[in-house]
């Protein structure tokens, strides 16, 4: 049995991507890209890759935005 992910395995290019965007704002974004199709009449991730690109998505901070509605509900709160 591989210790690699489905994502290492399948897709061991878009590795270095991730981990270079990390910490950055940018990398939920990135996720997002890699999940939704923008361009169209792509066949998209096997299964087990697409609950591994899911999973970093769920653990990226999603970046606040000017209009961020629920953020300055809890500014005005504290």
């Amino acid at each position: 049995m591989s210790e690699l992910s489905p994502l290492e395995e399948q897709f061991p290019r878009l590795i270095p991507e991730i981990t270079a965007l990390w910490d950055s704002p940018s990398c939920y974004q990135h996720l997002l890209s890699l999940l939704i199709d923008h361009r169209g009449a792509r066949r998209g991730f096997p299964e087990q890759v697409h609950d591994d690109l899911a999973l970093l998505l769920a653990l990226t901070p999603r970046p606040i935005g000017p209009y961020d509605i629920w953020t300055e509900a809890i500014d005005a709160q504290e």
